[in-house]
C-alpha cells in the first residue's frame, strides 16, 4: 500500500526491486566466485575476527549505532533548515510582488 508521503508500508517494493536487480547484476557479472574466495581467505587468515563479525551481523545494528545515525540525521536537518527557510522566504517574497 503506497501512501501520499511515499511510505510503502511493510513491503517496500522499490527497495526490493533495487536489491534484486543488484543481486542479479552481481551474479551476472561473475563476481560470486571472487567474493567467495575472498571470504574463504579472510576466514582462514582471521578465524576469530570472522566469527565475531558473523555474530555481530546476526544480531543486527547495535542500539548505539542506530542512535548515532539518528543523531547525525538530526544534525544534518538542523544545518540545512536555515538554508531551506531562506529559500522559502525568497519564494514567498516573489509571490507577494
Amino acid at each position: 500500500m503506497k501512501t501520499n508521503n511515499g511510505n510503502q508500508g511493510e513491503g517496500d517494493k522499490a527497495s526490493a526491486r533495487r536489491y534484486n536487480q543488484h543481486a542479479e547484476e552481481f551474479v551476472a557479472d561473475g563476481r560470486v566466485n571472487k567474493a567467495a574466495a575472498d571470504a574463504r581467505e579472510f576466514v582462514e587468515a582471521a578465524p576469530a575476527e570472522a566469527m565475531a563479525a558473523e555474530r555481530a551481523a546476526k544480531h543486527g545494528p547495535s542500539k548505539g549505532l542506530l542512535d548515532d545515525l539518528v543523531a547525525k540525521g538530526r544534525n544534518v536537518v538542523d544545518r540545512v533548515r536555515p538554508m531551506i527557510e531562506r529559500a522559502a522566504d525568497k519564494v514567498r517574497a516573489g509571490f507577494k510582488q
